[in-house]
């Protein structure tokens, strides 16, 4: 799948499954404890989900034999897909206690890494891999990353502005922000799949002068 579509497809899941959480929360906005519920669960736990169907689709960078059906396949496998979720939600609530890296800009491609190296672990678990990338690769995401905190506290309040106008609700940027990092993150996944993908090459696949 190209990039192109990636994004598309993307856009598309990030737009319904944020659409659910304004809906959620616009029907019960008068019902404190549902909403809290919404606000610290319900919609975290969607935001996982949509997370695992993004990685799902930037997933087969890895390799020309793997797909996303691949990825959801080895998920499914005795209840991956459990701990994956229980790692992810409990993950960002530790995350969350940490400064800077509990920002969703740095906290959400953490979440979105660890899931890919989860599935690829299981995948390819009698190979010897390196999960964590060179220090240069580090630096390069991490500037990355806070280029894409600027872009998005730049057209978050604006954007969420125009949907507290339109949905009549209040306070809507925390969930607009999030859909915007969720985007913004694929490079990094991107990043993170060839770095994995290219410790399956034979040496000479990945330099051809040695």
């Amino acid at each position: 799948m190209s990039l192109l579509w990636i994004i598309i497809f993307a856009g598309l899941t990030i737009i319904s499954s944020t659409g659910l959480c304004f809906y959620l929360l616009r029907k019960t906005r008068d019902i404190d404890s549902t909403v809290w519920v919404l606000e610290h669960i319900f919609c975290p736990i969607i935001r996982i989900l949509t997370l695992l169907i993004i990685v799902s689709l930037v997933y087969p960078i890895i390799s020309p034999d793997t797909t996303a059906a691949n990825f959801w396949r080895v998920l499914l496998q005795e209840q991956n897909i459990n701990q994956v979720i229980n790692i992810l939600f409990f993950g960002s609530l530790f995350l969350a206690f940490i400064p800077v890296v509990g920002h969703p800009a740095f906290a959400l491609p953490v979440q979105s890494c660890l899931s890919i190296a989860l599935v690829f672990n299981w995948q390819y678990s009698n190979n010897v891999i390196q999960f964590i990338p060179p220090t240069i690769n580090i630096i390069k995401i991490v500037l990355y990353l806070i280029a894409a905190y600027f872009i998005t506290t730049r057209s978050s309040i604006l954007l969420s502005r125009w949907v507290d106008k339109k949905l009549v609700i209040s306070g809507s940027i925390r969930l607009v922000s999030d859909s915007i990092y969720l985007i913004l993150q694929i490079p990094i996944m991107l990043m993170y799949c060839n770095f994995l993908g290219n410790q399956l090459l034979p040496p000479l696949a990945l330099n051809p002068f040695l």
